[in-house]
């Protein structure tokens, strides 16, 4: 499964949804504010960071920046895809 991550806040109650239903092995892919939880997401398997919108990454070390090109081909390989983003900000 792939999960679109773009929530701000790995506090927050869709942060808390989101990691209910990952599992390891699924790919994330990080953007708009995702950006900023990019860094202290507990990955279980690939992340990336699309493109070069949203704010920038306090620790990108080990993850790869993706066009949406990537992102388009990343979907049609794993299938299901999940979209988080928070409503509460």
């Amino acid at each position: 499964m792939l999960h679109l991550i773009g929530f701000d806040n790995l506090e927050s109650d869709t942060a808390r949804d989101c990691l209910a239903i990952y599992e390891g092995g699924d790919v994330c892919v990080f953007l708009d504010q995702g950006h900023l939880v990019a860094a202290h997401f507990p990955l279980r398997g690939p992340g990336y960071l699309l493109g070069d919108n949203g704010p920038p990454v306090t620790n990108p070390a080990d993850l790869e920046t993706i066009d949406y090109d990537r992102l388009v081909a990343l979907i049609a390989e794993q299938g299901p895809v999940t979209g988080w983003y928070d409503t509460e900000t």
